[in-house]
Formats: structure tokens, C-alpha cells, sequence
């Protein structure tokens, strides 16, 4: 049905045209009447209730001789056919004011406050007793609507939004979790880790002084990634380009126009965030945006509780064997994400990487192989040293520029993902799409249910 008026009531209230056009009224009261009858289409509301509601203090000839001006008022702004008036009785047709509180539910609303906020009708008060009643119980609503609307935005990397409506939800409920946990993000991706941890210190302090009780484990591992500076390892300094910005964490202008790609990694990331192992190719040609987007995609996930390891693949490297699989196992080493993993597992990845004896002095050294049997050894090692990573915080490992992958590694990260089951592990390979057309190292990672390719090509 095509509305003819839109009411806005969602902080503040004014009525416009389906142009964008401001409908005025002359008094409050006018507009008070209008977005009670409006609430409820079709209904008819008996005179009495209506003149009590606005003009309590009036006699009772005055105040339905001041409701009747109010209708014709309505009738001369919207149109006669809008308002049906009957012997008693008075209602609006439905179908010429669509209001936004009746589009909570469906999230498509902008919400810039609580209901009717700062509207006020001091001399009815029972039309602010409505008032209040009525916006206490879309509270829930607005509450759930706007933890939606974050998460739409958090899919597609949109933190600004995020944070707006973070603001919204704190405003309405400053001991909401979602609305703290989004301003911190937000501010995390603005590169302002002062600002959240700010944040997160009026949060905790005022959920002490009004219940008594502490943040949840997960704002107080956030608050801790804060407070330590870490981040996820970003891609190395790759010969030839200049390196990575370091002073700012991230540019969130950059990601404009890569909202698609970061909903896939995000989707990606949900599902193995719920046990479905993905794999994700992120193919381009140089200097598109791709190494920015999983920059900012692998931060965004490691504020969420992930484990980022990283390595890149050099052309010069290629014959060196586990080059780039003894640099995804440096990365979970240094981050002491493998703690709980076999100590015999651990050991055969001594052979590739010497942090594990530096974070783990206690491992054993590792028994000696045939040569022929070593890089399976190694595969089940890595394959049980990730699953055991997973299964305290979700795990990611992106390898950059895969076609320069040395084959060791290549094949040790392809029976890894071809085993992976009921991990929450998401692997995301980088590439160019020239050198991929020549290498059948990424099809062969790419290949099957898992795997999730997009393009790259435009600007």
C-alpha cells in the first residue's frame, strides 16, 4: 500500500509528505492528536477519550469544541476522506500516514531517539502518561532493531554506522552490551584505542554503581586487546611496494566500494565461527584494495575473539620447503594459540618453525623420520596443532600472494583443508589473477563445498 504522509515519531515528531516535504501544524496538540489516531489505523476512538486525552482541563463543551477544530485541522493537512468521524466515535483511515514505529520489527527505520523524544504536552497530562507508557514498551523493539541494523552494518564493514547506532542503543540503554561492544569496535576501526577503552571504563564503572555486577567475558577480552596493542599481523613489506601505513590502525574510507567482498569474508567468517571450516580466494590485480580489505576484515575478526596468523608467499622462496607453513605456525606460536596442542604435535613443528620451542620450552624434540614420511608427519601435526588452536578461539590463517606459495606448504595446507571438520577455522588466500591463471595451486586449495571465490578486477 502507498502511503501519502510519512510520520516520523523516533525522536521528535513531524509529519511530511512522501516528497520529503515538512507538513507544520500550528499547535502540538494538533500534531499530538494526529499521531495517536496514526498509531492505530482503522480504530475508532470514542470523543470522550480523545478530549480527556488532550484537553483534561477544559470543560467538557470546550475541550470537544477544541477536538473538532484538531480533526478539521487534520482533514485540511492530509485530506476529509482521511478521517472518519462518526456519531461518537473518530478514527484515521488506513493507508495515508505510514508511521515509522510500525517498521521496528522489519528494521527498515531510521531511528534518531526514543519515541516522541522531546515532544512534550505539559498541560495534558494524560496524553504524557500515554506517551511514556507507549515508548517504555517499544524500548524492546528499538533495542533489537538497532542491534540488527549494527549487525547489517558490521557485515559489510560499515563501522561508522555501526557506531551511530551503538550511540542510538547506549542513549536508550546505557547498560546495553551490544551498544558498548559497538562503540569500541568502532572505535578500534577508527584507530582510536583510547576512545574505546574510554568507553569501555564509563561502561564498567556504571554497570558497578547501578547493579552491582561486571562486563561480560567477552567486552573484557576486547577491553584486554585494547590495553595490550595488539593487532592482526598485516601483510609483510613486499619488494617492489611501498610498506603499510603504521600509524593509524585503519582508514575506513578505503573500504568503500568493497562492501560485497567484505560480506562474503563475512559470511565466510559466521559460518566458520558455527564449526563449517571455509576457505576464502581473494583474487585482484595489484594495488585494487585487496591487501586493505583483509587487513581490515582480519582486525575486525580478531576484535571478536579470532586468531590471526599471517605469512606471504615470496617468489624468491618458492623452492624453500614450509616457508609460508612455518610462518602461519611463528604467528600462532607468538600468540600462544596453540597451548593445548599435542606436545607431540608440536614437536614435528619444531622442524619448521623454531618459536614453538621459544613459547613452549618444555616441548619435546621431535623423533626422527625418513624423509619420505616427514611431510606427513608434519601435515598431521599442523592438522591437529589448528584443530586444537580452534578449539579455544576461532581460527584464521591467510597466506598473501599464494601463487608465489612454495609446494610443501601448498600441499600441507591442502590435506588440512580437505580434513577439517567441525572446526571453526577460516583460511583466506590472496592472489593476483594473472599469476593464479598460471598456478594450480589456489584451484587445488579452492576446490570443493568450502571454497568461496570472487573477483577482484574493478577499482
Amino acid at each position: 500500500m502507498t502511503h501519502s504522509f510519512v510520520l516520523h515519531s523516533l525522536g521528535g515528531l513531524a509529519l511530511f509528505t512522501v516528497a520529503g516535504e515538512q507538513v507544520r501544524f500550528r499547535t502540538r496538540k494538533h500534531l499530538a492528536l494526529l499521531i495517536r489516531l496514526a498509531l492505530e489505523p482503522g480504530k475508532q476512538f470514542t470523543r470522550d477519550y480523545l478530549a480527556d486525552l488532550l484537553w483534561p482541563e477544559a470543560p467538557p463543551k470546550l475541550a470537544n469544541h477544541s477536538l473538532a477544530q484538531g480533526l478539521s485541522v487534520i482533514k485540511a493537512k492530509i485530506a476529509r476522506e482521511a478521517v472518519i468521524i462518526q456519531r461518537a466515535t473518530v478514527g484515521l483511515a488506513p493507508g495515508w500516514i505510514d508511521v515509522d514505529a510500525t517498521h521496528l520489527a522489519a528494521g527498515d527505520v531510521s531511528i534518531d531517539g526514543p519515541f516522541l523524544d522531546g515532544f512534550e504536552i505539559p498541560a495534558a497530562r494524560p496524553f504524557e502518561d500515554w506517551k511514556d507508557e507507549h515508548r517504555a514498551r517499544l524500548v524492546p523493539q528499538l533495542r533489537d532493531c538497532l542491534v540488527r541494523q549494527m549487525d547489517a552494518a558490521r557485515r559489510i564493514g560499515d563501522f561508522p554506522t555501526v557506531e551511530q547506532h551503538a550511540a542510538r542503543l547506549q542513549e536508550l540503554d546505557p547498560l546495553a552490551e551490544q551498544g558498548i561492544r559497538g562503540i569500541m569496535e568502532a572505535r578500534a576501526w577508527a584507530s582510536d584505542r583510547s576512545g574505546a577503552l574510554k568507553a569501555f571504563a564509563r561502561y564498567e564503572s556504571q554497570l558497578a554503581e547501578e547493579l552491582g555486577a561486571k562486563p561480560g567475558p567477552e567486552l573484557v577480552r576486547m577491553a584486554d586487546l585494547l590495553r595490550d596493542g595488539r593487532r592482526s599481523p598485516t601483510r609483510p613489506v613486499t619488494p617492489g611496494y611501498p610498506p603499510e601505513r603504521a600509524d593509524r590502525r585503519f582508514e575506513p574510507e578505503t573500504l568503500i566500494g568493497r562492501e560485497r567482498e567484505f560480506s562474503v569474508l563475512f559470511d565466510a567468517w559466521l559460518e566458520a565461527r558455527q564449526k563449517s571450516p571455509r576457505i576464502v580466494v581473494v583474487t585482484s590485480d595489484p594495488g585494487v584494495g585487496k591487501t586493505t580489505l583483509v587487513n581490515a576484515f582480519a582486525s575486525s575478526c580478531q576484535m571478536e575473539g579470532a586468531v590471526v596468523a599471517r605469512a606471504q608467499a615470496y617468489d624468491a622462496e618458492r623452492e624453500l620447503p614450509f616457508a609460508v607453513l612455518g610462518e602461519l605456525v611463528k604467528q600462532l606460536a607468538t600468540q600462544r594459540a596453540i597451548g593445548s596442542a599435542d606436545p607431540e604435535a608440536l614437536s614435528e613443528l619444531t622442524r619448521i618453525s623454531s618459536e614453538i620451542l621459544k613459547a613452549f620450552p618444555g616441548v619435546p624434540r621431535p623423533v626422527e623420520w625418513s624423509p619420505e614420511l616427514m611431510p606427513l608427519r608434519i601435515a598431521d601435526a599442523f592438522l591437529k596443532t589448528v584443530t586444537a588452536a580452534a578449539a579455544d578461539s576461532p581460527v584464521m590463517l591467510v597466506v598473501d600472494d599464494i601463487h608465489a606459495a612454495d609446494s610443501a606448504s601448498i600441499a600441507i595446507l591442502h590435506s588440512v583443508a580437505r580434513k577439517l571438520r567441525d572446526t571453526r577455522v577460516l583460511v583466506i588466500l590472496t592472489g593476483r589473477m594473472s599469476e593464479l591463471r598460471l598456478s594450480g595451486a589456489p584451484a587445488v586449495l579452492a576446490a570443493g563445498s568450502i571454497a568461496a571465490r570472487f573477483g577482484g578486477e574493478a577499482n
